[in-house]
């Protein structure tokens, strides 16, 4: 299904300058016409057709090129006295046209280890070669401050160490900008770059690899409509993620799932992926879900006069529009009334009120009761207390609750007790307030 042509120049590595071992060579772009080496290291040209005595004829190998004559030779890892360090070699061509953003393309290329080592050194089989692009070219002149690896994204890579065999590297990738330069190696860091020993006994040794037949080229497959983002409201059960596009053979999500659609249920932010299935290649796409949570302001509250009542609501957003048209953190209530507030979101309705109350709650209390019949402090009174359900619990000096009303109406006057001090505790859990203080019994 791949459309258009080989965006990729000498794909094969035929057309050169100068053959291998010519006088005075030193870089690729000596040798090649469309390829060069982006920093001073010694990336190889090898071609059949150069001298047989040459150093860089394959006949000095037992590796032929893939197809053709040509192929390049280079570093992707090395380990130096017994350690990693992160010499890596290149090659990197200009794409005959530019690369167009948000669509997907195939990448393609071979490589094969050295197998036969051709220097005194150990070999390597290393992963993470693979190809990478670029917007503008990679080219650093023969100095000093030259660096001797490229850190970048690659497109495509390989996750294994390669073998003795030509192997192909390859995926599907998707623009991300209008790049114009391919450039292939190793791109990760010699620490993130797996090894493995071919030959051992010395403790030098290196990952090299030839490489021929490099290919990119523009998918029919339109995965640019694809969302990137979802948001999940707190009042919804799910959003649904839909990853269907036209051409795929097979949907696979990360949690086991398969087909086009999945619903995100997590409430927090949470990323899904789905590798989708081409005939050429397979693509993983990533879905980040955000997580819109409530705002709330509590139940409605009824308050006794004089109190105040501090709202300071919480959330990701951080942004609050009151009722009032304000748009302060915290609202400090002491008048009734409904207090709204809201949050700015595109996706989400988040809101939340609060009735506010306020009533007279008992204010002077006497110390004193005298339950004489002499119509004075005959009864422990307390004012405002006909508002909302008092309890009150009284005990005396020991401890021992000598009185107990669930809802108190002023009716207790102890004349049933002996004189004395009491302490009580007068109490509304709606309200959530509670007074506490002593009594004085006498007959």
């Amino acid at each position: 299904m791949l459309i258009g042509q080989n965006l990729v120049p000498d794909a094969s590595f035929e057309d050169y300058n100068r053959l291998p071992c010519s006088v005075n060579e030193f870089l690729i772009q000596d040798l090649l016409r469309s390829w060069l080496q982006p920093i001073p290291a010694t990336t190889d040209y090898w071609n059949s057709l150069s001298d047989p005595d040459c150093f860089l004829n394959p006949m000095q190998t037992t590796v032929s090129p893939r197809t053709g004559n040509g192929m390049i030779g280079l570093i992707t890892a090395v380990v130096q006295d017994g350690a990693k360090i992160q010499y890596k070699e290149y090659v990197e061509a200009k794409l005959t046209s530019k690369l167009k953003q948000g669509t997907l393309y195939y990448a393609e290329f071979y490589a094969h280890n050295r197998v036969k080592s051709i220097v005194q050194s150990d070999i390597l089989a290393a992963n993470n070669i693979g190809a990478a692009f670029t917007d503008s070219l990679i080219l650093h002149p023969v100095n000093r401050n030259a660096p001797d690896h490229i850190l970048l994204k690659a497109a495509i890579k390989e996750n294994e160490p390669i073998g003795m065999a030509w192997q192909k590297v390859h995926g599907c990738f998707l623009a991300t900008s209008a790049s114009q330069y391919v450039l292939i190696g190793n791109f990760n860091s010699i620490d993130s770059t797996k090894l493995v020993r071919i030959t051992n006994g010395l403790d030098d040794a290196a990952a090299y690899y030839f490489i021929d037949d490099v290919l990119v080229e523009e998918l029919p497959y339109d995965v640019s409509a694809l969302a990137t983002t979802a948001t999940l409201c707190a009042g919804e059960d799910f959003v649904q993620l839909n990853a269907f596009v036209e051409g795929a053979s097979n949907y696979q999500w990360d949690g086991g799932a398969q087909g086009p659609t999945i619903n995100a249920i997590t409430k927090e932010d949470t990323n899904y992926s789905v590798e989708i299935s081409f005939a050429e290649c397979q693509y993983k796409h990533t879905f980040q879900v955000s997580y819109v949570p409530d705002i709330e302001l509590g139940a409605d509250t009824t308050l006794c006069t004089g109190e105040e009542l501090r709202l300071t609501p919480t959330h990701p957003v951080n942004e609050f529009l009151w009722s009032d048209g304000s748009s302060d953190e915290t609202k400090i209530i002491s008048i009734p009334g409904t207090y709204a507030v809201s949050i700015p979101s595109e996706h989400c309705s988040i809101q939340d009120s609060i009735e506010v109350s306020f009533i007279d709650c008992p204010g002077y209390v006497p110390n004193i009761i005298t339950p004489n019949n002499d119509q004075y402090n005959e009864y422990f009174v307390f004012e405002n207390i006909e508002n909302r359900s008092w309890s009150l619990n009284v005990i005396n000096k020991w401890g021992e609750q000598v009185y107990f009303s669930d809802h108190y109406k002023n009716q207790w006057n102890g004349n049933e007790l002996p004189d004395g001090i009491y302490y009580y505790v007068l109490s509304s859990t709606e309200l959530n307030k509670t007074i506490k203080g002593w009594i004085n019994l006498v007959h």
